[in-house]
């Protein structure tokens, strides 16, 4: 089936209709600039998956530039795990990496690298869940259930996979952050392609879910932007969209996982958003329990009485 036609609209289309912050960015700017003393992640343990390319590279990269003490890569492809390992030295020569092969969707995979940075590393301090899929492209009557099925397995399984190891690694008492890379199209329905969307809705749920269980566990779903990537090559009706830098992506996942940004524990951003517009709406964000997925509508027996 054809893809669906959306040149007419604007390139900024979904910039602007998901807008939260007056000021919205295409770029990386200085507030999320990872080298910013701000957004420093000296000595911690940082877990990338997907690291091998695209966007879960270049988070890598950010987090070296961070000053992160201790990096974890993983993917299915080792050869391009080294090629990323060689750049994060280059960056940050200080930085001890760990290249740590990984199938997400496996869960013997996922056990051998939680034991593997348990004994080399210790404790981690942040998780960033990047390897994502978007296979399936047809409708659901024309959908083949195996590709249709597979972004559930990378996008939702291997997400909890990942944060099952990470917080059993971290525990109930240490204080640790879970970064989600989702999309805007979590908050919306198509008639193609349905498996990624509704995968990442999943994926939103679960951000919420961490952190009430982990109270000292800060667990956020976020939009990076809309990348000119592998995965969005393979979706040329998205093609036009794509002006946002890979750099954005980055620096706002190092963002996330500084103490400024822990007010968004279980909720959504996208990496668009300003984030200092965003954190002087904190106040409001907080009391009106924004930024979340719920039901509109309105219900309560006292509708009827």
């Amino acid at each position: 089936m054809a893809a669906i036609s959306t040149q007419p609209l604007p390139a900024d289309y979904f910039v602007k209709i998901h807008q939260f912050t007056q000021t919205v960015h295409r770029d990386q700017y200085p507030s999320i600039d990872p080298a910013s003393p701000k957004l420093s992640q000296k000595g911690k343990t940082i877990i990338v998956t997907g690291a091998s390319q695209g966007i879960g590279k270049a988070i890598a990269l950010a987090f070296a530039k961070a000053d992160a003490g201790r990096i974890v890569i993983a993917s299915r492809r080792a050869e391009k795990l080294e090629v990323t390992k060689q750049e994060l030295l280059k960056i940050n020569p200080n930085v001890d990496i760990l290249v740590i092969p990984t199938d997400t969707t496996s869960e013997n995979s996922v056990n051998h690298l939680e034991e593997t940075v348990k004994s080399k590393f210790g404790i981690p301090d942040v998780l960033v869940n990047g390897a994502g899929l978007w296979s399936s492209t047809e409708t659901i009557g024309e959908s083949k259930p195996k590709e249709w099925w597979a972004d559930f397995e990378v996008n939702v399984k291997g997400s909890y996979l990942m944060s099952r190891s990470f917080l059993r690694l971290v525990g109930l008492d240490r204080e640790a952050t879970i970064v989600n890379v989702n999309t805007w199209g979590m908050l919306a329905t198509r008639p193609t392609g349905s498996s990624y969307f509704i995968s990442k809705l999943a994926l939103g749920r679960l951000s919420e879910a961490i952190p009430l269980a982990y109270p000292k566990v800060s667990s956020m779903s976020y939009h990076p932007g809309m990348i000119y990537t592998d995965m969005a090559h393979d979706h040329p009706e998205v093609l036009h969209f794509c002006e946002d830098t890979v750099e954005l992506a980055a620096g706002a996942a190092v963002y996330l996982a500084s103490p400024q940004a822990q007010f968004l524990s279980g909720r959504y951003m996208s990496a668009n958003w300003d984030v200092d517009e965003l954190e002087a709406r904190k106040d409001e964000v907080i009391e009106k329990n924004l930024l979340i997925m719920d039901l509109k509508g309105e219900f309560g027996s006292g509708l009827f009485a």
